[in-house]
């Protein structure tokens, strides 16, 4: 239905784009305060039949929004090229590791209104050493998570393989080939749904923490292929690892209102946005440096606040 082997010389922009279209971000470059990083095309990199998302530590002046950041990252998305309802995806990948970064395989819905669902299919917290493995239901307002978290898997030094199986009313995670984490539920999502890869660097405000002196740049989140089929592969087994967090492996989850993945996401906790900072007025110096603003709970925007 859809693959990318990652051989060529440049990305295949028949396939892929470069910019953010779903609701809850600060422009097309640059997500929210949860990131300090803004999004640059020289960070999207094919080398050797390999994908590379990288972040740099170095001073970008973006102009969407306008602002100066510390920080650059890559990122690719299907949106309005691909989406799909149901099947098999996987990627073959090795994560970058250490406090800040935020790489992350996810699925977004095609209506640019419309937020939550989402998938992470596999979300990399370095600052905690732990792969998230989520889905986000109910609406903009009230969103809830169903959350697992694998602190066990050594994601940085080795490659894995890392699915979504997706049917009507049933989710399951897989790296692999092995089943970590499974949902059986109405709140499985049943709406065409895009592709996004990135690597993400964490502001204080995020999962992942802020960078600190042991954080190494540049740094890259780094793809082998992606493949998503029609019809579901047959996973193998469905036992957790030792040591996994979150719900267990086959089970109905119970929906919490609260999760890690909330200091993304979540709607109602997303920090205001300086109107000075982000309105067409303001010259390239007005500064966006994501250290600055203190979260204001329970503030509405039209979707996630993430990742």
């Amino acid at each position: 239905m859809f693959g990318d082997e990652f051989e060529g010389q440049t990305l295949d922009t028949r396939k892929w784009s470069t910019s953010m279209e779903f609701p809850g971000t600060h422009g097309p470059r640059y997500h929210n305060e949860y990131y300090l990083s803004y999004t640059l095309d020289d960070d999207v990199i094919l080398h050797d039949g390999t994908l590379h998302l990288r972040t740099e530590r170095k001073m970008v002046s973006g102009t969407e929004p306008i602002g100066l950041f510390d920080y650059s990252q890559g990122l690719i998305t299907t949106h309005d090229k691909f989406n799909f309802t149901y099947g098999y995806l996987e990627i073959r990948a090795k994560y970058p590791g250490g406090k800040g970064l935020w790489p992350c395989f996810w699925l977004m819905p095609q209506d640019d209104n419309r937020w939550p669902p989402e998938f992470d299919i596999g979300e990399y917290y370095g600052g905690q050493h732990k792969m998230h493995h989520g889905l986000a239901y109910g609406t903009m307002r009230e969103t809830l998570w169903d959350s697992s978290g694998d602190t066990e898997t050594d994601f940085v030094n080795e490659w894995h393989t890392l699915g979504l199986e997706w049917t009507a009313g049933h989710a399951v995670w897989n790296v692999d080939g092995i089943a970590r984490k499974t949902v059986d539920a109405d709140y499985v999502p049943s709406v065409p749904m895009y592709v996004l890869l990135s690597n993400g660097v964490s502001s204080r405000f995020g999962p992942s923490g802020e960078p600190d002196e042991k954080t190494v740049f540049p740094n890259d989140f780094q793809i082998d292929y992606i493949r998503i089929y029609q019809q579901p592969t047959q996973l193998v087994k469905a036992e957790p690892p030792a040591g996994q967090t979150g719900h267990a492996a086959r089970t109905t989850c119970t929906p919490s209102s609260r999760s890690e993945a909330d200091h993304r996401h979540s709607p109602r906790e997303s920090p205001a946005v300086n109107p000075a900072a982000t309105s067409p007025g303001c010259n390239a110096t007005t500064s966006l440096r994501r250290a600055s603003p203190s979260p204001q709970p329970r503030v509405p925007c039209r979707a996630r606040c993430r990742s």
